[in-house]
Formats: structure tokens, sequence, C-alpha cells
């Protein structure tokens, strides 16, 4: 009677349920251990040796980090943590990674990252029912900011859609990073460890930048230089400028500057001797590489961060320090000196008598009768770089937005000028009026740090592109959302400390 049933049982098996049972057994259960799994084995490797033979090292590169990033990068979905930790580090390093293997997409890798990130989070929000990470104080702006780009689309004028589409994908997908890390960022320790990490990438970018100074470029970083025509961009008065781990020696200066006036503020925070002492270092090393940088734009932001810190610090010391710096300073812009790096800092506060000025004060002035003319401007994509590339021979193509501010208003013209105005106003008048009502030293430290060195980029955004270009592109939005999430932080320790007094 058993027998019975179980030659019934194997009768009523479908082809398909008997194939699933075979595989199972083969390659599961004997983990590949057997004939089949041997011949799938050797039709890999083959076509792997094959492929290989045809394509070159590239393909066994891309099949490597296809083994260790496929893993990684679905793991994304369910740590948020790692993915935002990924991300900033890809930015951080983005321009050696380039130069290093130039046929990887590694743009597009980031936006997967941000991409599978984004759809584990929602996916647990729905499941969980908890929306608590979209509830910011920057909602209002950054929707309008969102969907304003979006529509550009649409724009009659626009020379490209494909220029929209490869520029939105940073604009509007490195928001999302913005929501992803404020709430990834639950405590204060999450807090300080983020930014311990943009610290230490940006020590060894600091770190990376001395060598090239002092030894020269790697020599996979001059041949990218050389085949991508980039020589006058690094080599300017007879020295070729540092760019650390970046894409450009401007955005290493800039992004050098940011860290000049956030790690020193950092330093005062409750830390061990150890990492006291890392952080001074770590200051020496930024300072030396946004100086051989030569990026005349990072040198403008410390002035600007510094009265900025000087006025929210509301202590009469700082204003004393503020007023000896103030006057060394003058000393230093205006003294004789034979020194390049002192000339070029000099340079900087040089007004008309510098002719890179000039150019660009000229270019503001042609720019503009057309900006008031298109109040929606010339489309996402249509100046630069991307105009050259995807509508070469128009007007915009081949105007040169020198300024981020110039930039916007003639991609998207006034209204969206507005709209990023409204955007950094939020951001900078929420931000300070919250500051002056933190309880917490160590958040109020932190706040502090980052409303200065973000009141620096944005009067800096006048004379250099910095919010659309790479690494500051995401880690805007990273810094924005320590902002405000410490600042949600601090509302959570007075609540405690309320009801413990109650």
């Amino acid at each position: 009677m058993k027998n019975e049933n179980l030659e019934s049982s194997a009768i009523g098996k479908s082809p398909k349920s008997k194939l699933n049972e075979y595989l199972a057994s083969e390659l599961v259960l004997r983990r590949f251990d057997s004939p089949l799994g041997w011949a799938i084995l050797t039709a890999v490797t083959l076509g792997i040796s094959v492929g290989i033979a045809k394509f070159g090292l590239i393909l066994a590169v891309l099949i490597i980090a296809g083994a260790v990033g496929a893993p990684i990068l679905f793991s994304t979905m369910v740590s948020i943590r790692l993915g935002v930790y990924l991300a900033i580090t890809i930015s951080c390093m983005l321009g050696t990674i380039l130069m290093a293997l130039p046929n990887v997409k590694i743009g597009l890798l980031q936006d997967a990252l941000v991409l599978f990130m984004m759809i584990g989070y929602l996916y647990k929000c729905y499941t969980q029912k908890q929306w608590e990470g979209f509830k910011t104080q920057l909602n209002v702006p950054i929707i309008i900011w969102i969907v304003y780009n979006i529509l550009e689309i649409a724009n009659p004028i626009a020379a490209s859609r494909t220029a929209w589409f490869f520029v939105m994908r940073p604009a509007v997908g490195y928001i999302l990073v913005f929501f992803l890390t404020y709430r990834m960022l639950e405590t204060k320790q999450d807090v300080k460890n983020i930014l311990h990490l943009i610290v230490i990438l940006c020590f060894v970018s600091a770190t990376w930048g001395l060598v090239q100074f002092f030894n020269g470029y790697f020599p996979f970083e001059m041949s990218f230089v050389v085949a991508n025509d980039a020589v006058h961009l690094v080599y300017i008065n007879g020295r070729w400028r540092s760019f650390g781990t970046m894409a450009s020696p401007a955005q290493y200066g800039v992004v050098m500057a940011g860290m000049l006036i956030l790690i020193p503020l950092l330093t005062r925070g409750k830390h061990s001797w150890l990492k006291k002492w890392f952080y001074r270092v770590a200051t020496l090393f930024v300072l030396l590489a946004m100086v051989y940088s030569g990026t005349r734009s990072a040198i403008a932001i410390l002035p600007v961060s510094i009265l900025a810190l000087v006025v929210l610090a509301k202590n009469w010391r700082l204003y004393l320090a503020g007023a000896v710096m103030g006057v060394i300073f003058m000393g230093i812009i205006n003294m004789p000196t034979n020194n390049y790096h002192i000339q070029r800092l000099q340079s900087t506060f040089s007004g008309k008598k510098d002719e890179s000025y000039m150019v660009r004060k000229r270019n503001r002035e042609m720019i503009f009768p057309w900006i008031l003319a298109h109040p929606i401007g010339g489309g996402l994509g249509s100046t630069g770089v991307w105009g050259q590339k995807f509508s070469p021979g128009t007007f915009l193509a081949n105007f040169p937005p020198d300024s981020g501010f110039v930039r916007v208003a003639v991609e998207l013209g006034w209204i969206g000028f507005i709209f990023y105005i409204f955007l950094w106003l939020n951001i900078l008048i929420k931000g300070t009026l919250q500051y002056w009502k933190l309880q917490d030293e160590e958040l109020k430290v932190i706040v502090l740090a980052i409303l200065c060195m973000l009141a620096g980029v944005f009067v800096v955004e006048y004379a250099q592109d910095i919010i659309g270009k790479t690494p500051f592109n995401l880690l805007f939005w990273v810094f924005c959302a320590i902002l405000f999430k410490a600042i949600k932080l601090d509302e959570h320790v007075e609540e405690i400390a309320k009801g413990e007094i109650a």
C-alpha cells in the first residue's frame, strides 16, 4: 500500500517539478560537485577566458567588481548606513577611481547605489508605516526644487533632452541622499561617526594631494590629464596643481577649505586625546592641500566662514580674535612678496586688477539680459561641458558658467534661481535660528561648524560652481542632513531633561 502511494505521488509530479528537484539536488545539495555542476563551471570558465582574451583585462576587473559589488549593492537595500557610507566614500575618491579605471561607469554605480537604498527604505517605510525620515524642516524648498528640475524636461527652448537626463540624475537623485542620511542618523554618536568618516576621507585625499605636489602625479593620473586635454586646468604659471583623490583642483580646494573650517571646530567636542591629535594633524594637512590646489575660490571661503563664526558664536574673545585675524589677513593680501602661493592668495582679492575676474565679470554682464528674457532658462545641461557634448555650436554651449549662481540662472531661468536662493535661505536662516536655541554643547559645536562652512560655500557660489560638481553635489546634502538631524536630536535631549526635572 505504501509503495503504491509512493508510485502514485511520483507519477503525479509534473516534469517542471521533477526538473526543479533534480537541479536542487545537483547544484544546491551537492554544491556543484556533480557532472552537471562540473559542466556548468567548465562552461563559465571557458566563457570568461574567451571574454578576457577578446576584451582584455577590463572584463576581468568588471567580473571581480561584480562578484564583490553586487552583494554589497543589494545589502544597501537592508542597511542604509552601509549605503550612505559607501556613497560618501565613492564621492570623495571618485577622481582617483575615474583615472585608474577610465572605462568603468562609476557614476552609474553611484546612481544605482542611491536607487537601491531608496527602494529598500521606501519598502521599510511602507511595511512599518513609519515615514519619519521624510518629515524634515527642508521639505517645502526641496520638493519645489525637485519638481521644478523635473519639469525642465518640457522646456521648449532646451537644445537637448539627453543633457537634461544626465544633469538631473545627480541634481535630483543626490537630494534623496539627504532623506536617507537624515533617517540613518538616530543618535548623537551616529552624527559624530559620519563626520569622523568624512574627516578621514578628506585627510586621505589631502595626503594624496601633498604627495602629488612634492613628487608629481602618478603615471595613470598624468595619462588621464593628457588624454582628456586638461593640462591647462592643472598647470598654471609653471606649477602643477594638486587635486588629491578628486576630479578637479577647483573642487578639491573648496572641499579642503570647508574641512579647514569644520575640523578645528569639531576638535572642541568630547573626543579621546588620540582623536583630537588626529584632528589637529588633519587640519594642518587640509590647509596645505588647499594652498597647493591653487584654488582661489577656496581661499575666499575662509574669511566668510570666519565672519559667520564670529557672528554666530556671540563670544567677545572671538570678536577680538576675529579683529586680530582680520588685520593680519589684510596685511598678507597687501604686502609685497615673491612667494607664488601668497601671490595666488592676493590675486583672489585683487578685483579689477585680475584678468580672470574681469573676464568672468564681462561674461555675467553679457548674459544678464538673456536671463531676464528667459524666465525658465535654456534647460538643464545647456551650458558648460554638457552643453558642448549634447548641443555643440549653440549659444549657451559656448557660454562658460564659471559661477554656480550664473549656471542656475542660465539653465533654469530667473524663476529657478529664485527657488535655488529660497532653498539656500531656508538652510542658513532656519539653521541659524535653531542654533541659538540648542542645549547640548556637542551638537551645538557640530551645527556651528556646518553653518559656518555652508555660509562660506554660499557666498563663493557666486564665483564658482560648487554644488553642481562632484564631490560637493553629494556632500552638500549629507551636511544638510547632519545639520538638521543634530537640531532634531537636541530637541529630544531637551525633552528628556524636562522629563527628569518634572
